[in-house]
């Protein structure tokens, strides 16, 4: 593509917008855009939205006020009227010419006045119409970055070719790029901007489909090699000796893992279900599984206090079974580890479970079979590829607690198989939520104290570890101490945060397991992990600083043994939007639908850890409200896929090729 000619301002003027090269500027997409319609003088209500040509009459005046504030004041003539216009904050308009015929646009507030929001130097008639309306700064003046997108369109008429095989834009009834692109940023009609915005939506999904179902394929190698030979009739001993039966959807799924460990291609799946739906035991029997196989497996979790409790767990659930399990973590002390790291690499450990540490250059397999990754969306794409890298295309086994409708995850997680656990051991335990639109528990600690004199323990949350100017939060160091003021004597409470040593935090959980504290008062770091099952009770303060699978997540950690448990989300904010956020929680429990409106709400962020990874972005379509645009890509993508060589699929096909000669970068 073609660059324009800018001087050296306009460049470091657009790249503060992220602004670097032409395709960049076709790019930079309008957030919104105005309907702008004339209408007569007689019809205007207050309030109402108008626009008008007229000449400058008055030569403009300031009035400031407060810092850095003011109102510009003129006034215009029409054929009819008179006007008196006043715009907030732009001080550039008292260069306005008296003579000079403009065009405002505003919200008429009776008596002749408007409060302008633009004022353009133009004719009506050039102006009536859908407008796009750009997020940019001072420098870069709406006029200006038009004027640019118009001359990057001209120049670049013959550069801009359409990604959309012609098939499929025909199917689906897509504009060319080049018609897309210029419909977006210069509207005809409503109709034809909804046509051009689907061609845009369809584009980076179709993309992103081409992408993962290609990663599926070139990742899906068959061959008979990686096939495992596992003892089912030992299998199946296991899991009879577990003191519980599994749910029917954690049977669906360990048959589901074990065909894929026995077949000849590389597993790649994602295990997805809500908190305490009982992945983790699914992944202890899929690592014996792999050890009945003659293969290493690993656990990767994001923090040290979740891979501590898997370790415990899978040391209990295996204790009397001659298996070598060891956990792998940077706190390990030296001599320790270098000993773990030769009976990895010799093959006397069975199984690792472990942290980030796992994927570092000096730990060596001796023959890893599976990975597993919990809580996946927290690692990169690079570091599960560090890791997977270590063995001969050892299986994959991602675990995920923020799970999403099942139509959904085939569809964004397209280079892998999904496996959903629907249903929860405990499903008919109920978790009581209150919102308290007040941050503080005082109205509710009558409540509180009952519980806790009844023998439960609670964990109270803090957004932030210390007091600060800039987040207007309450922190665990001010909270641990009030609350040990005020329940002195009554009550032991103890202090975590990720910000103490892991002696210390391994101290403060081993003596909360213990019930040697009654109150821990803790940041997200409980958000995974700590499986405490007489902590029933939870205060969360600042609730609406968190996303609403976090705090479903937090929610997680009580409830857990046999009692119900009590949440308590606290909040001084007045935004609507917040209160109605948070009274999602309030009225749900199940993490399926927590999930998906936390997607609608906030988009899917990085959700699937491919963030890092060069993957195009969804800048104009959404997952939740496009899901029909998005599932029909990935089955235009599969069909395509089985047909690039042929030459209308050629630049699909290029595509791909360049994604696989530099792997590298889509890994950086």
């Amino acid at each position: 593509m073609k660059e324009v000619r800018l001087t050296e301002k306009k460049k470091e003027a657009l790249a503060q917008l992220g602004i670097e090269k032409s395709s960049d500027v076709l790019e930079y997409f309008p957030y919104r855009y105005e309907t702008i319609e004339d209408a007569p003088y007689s019809s205007w209500e207050i309030n109402s939205k108008v626009v008008v040509e007229g000449i400058v009459t008055s030569k403009p005046s300031i009035y400031r006020f407060g810092r850095n504030k003011s109102v510009i004041n003129f006034v215009i003539t029409t054929e009819d009227n008179t006007f008196k216009v006043a715009v907030f904050n732009q001080i550039w308009y008292l260069k306005q010419e008296v003579g000079k015929r403009i065009v405002v646009i505003g919200k008429y507030e009776g008596n002749g006045k408007i409060l302008a929001t633009s004022i353009i130097n133009d004719s009506l008639e050039n102006v009536l119409g859908i407008k796009p309306v750009y997020s940019l700064k001072d420098k870069v003046k709406p006029k200006y970055f038009s004027q640019l997108i118009a001359k990057v369109l001209e120049e670049n008429r013959d550069e801009i070719h359409s990604f959309i095989p012609m098939s499929l834009r025909e199917e689906n009834h897509l504009l060319s790029r080049y018609a897309a692109l210029k419909d977006i940023h210069f509207p005809r009609s409503s109709s034809s901007l909804q046509k051009a915005i689907k061609t845009m939506k369809y584009e980076e999904f179709f993309k992103f489909q081409c992408f993962m179902s290609y990663r599926k394929q070139i990742n899906r190698l068959f061959d008979d090699r990686y096939a495992k030979k596992i003892d089912e009739k030992k299998l199946n001993e296991m899991i009879g000796d577990l003191p519980f039966s599994l749910t029917n959807d954690q049977q669906n799924v360990v048959n589901e893992i074990v065909n894929d460990l026995k077949s000849n291609y590389q597993m790649g799946r994602l295990l997805q279900g809500d908190v305490g739906s009982g992945k983790t035991i699914v992944s202890f029997i899929a690592m014996y599984a792999t050890y009945l196989a003659g293969q290493q497996a690993c656990l990767m979790a994001p923090t040290e206090i979740l891979a501590k409790q898997h370790f415990n767990n899978i040391q209990r659930v295996f204790n009397g079974y001659n298996l070598r399990i060891e956990l792998l973590y940077s706190g390990v002390p030296n001599i320790q580890r270098k000993q773990i790291l030769q009976d990895i690499k010799n093959g006397h450990i069975d199984f690792v479970v472990g942290t980030h540490a796992l994927f570092q250059q000096d730990v060596e397999f001796h023959n890893l079979g599976l990975i597993i990754t919990d809580e996946q969306h927290r690692f990169g794409v690079k570091q599960r590829q560090l890791l997977q890298d270590k063995g001969n295309n050892p299986d994959i086994l991602l675990m995920s607690a923020t799970p999403i409708p099942r139509t959904l995850a085939t569809s964004l997680y397209g280079d892998m198989d999904v496996s959903t656990i629907s249903e929860t051991p405990n499903k008919g335990k109920v978790i009581h939520t209150k919102l308290l639109k007040k941050n503080s528990f005082i109205p509710v600690i009558d409540e509180i104290e009952k519980l806790l004199d009844e023998g439960n323990q609670m964990y109270v949350v803090c957004a932030t570890i210390e007091k600060s100017t800039e987040v207007l939060a309450r922190n665990v160091n001010d909270i641990y101490n009030n609350l040990n003021d005020y329940f002195k004597g009554k009550y032991k409470l103890g202090l975590l945060h990720g910000q103490m040593d892991e002696e210390q935090k391994d101290a403060v959980q081993s003596a909360f397991s213990n019930h040697e504290i009654d109150i821990l008062v803790t940041t997200t770091v409980v958000e995974v992990g700590v499986d405490v099952k007489n902590a029933n009770i939870m205060v969360i303060y600042d609730a609406n600083r968190f996303g609403l699978s976090q705090l479903h997540q937090l929610r997680g950690r009580i409830g857990r043994g046999s009692k119900e448990g009590y949440c308590y989300l606290l909040t001084n904010s007045v935004e609507e939007d917040a209160i109605e956020r948070l009274n999602i929680i309030v009225e749900n429990n199940d993490g399926f639908e927590i999930s998906y409106r936390d997607l609608q709400l906030r988009g899917p962020g990085d959700i699937l850890g491919y963030r890092q990874s060069g993957l195009p972005t969804f800048r104009l379509g959404n997952v939740v409200e496009d899901n029909e645009l998005l599932q029909k890509t990935r089955l235009d993508a599969l069909k395509i896929l089985k047909d690039l060589d042929n030459p209308e699929n050629t630049r699909v096909k290029e595509y791909l090729q360049e994604i696989q000669e530099n792997a590298h970068y889509y890994l950086d």
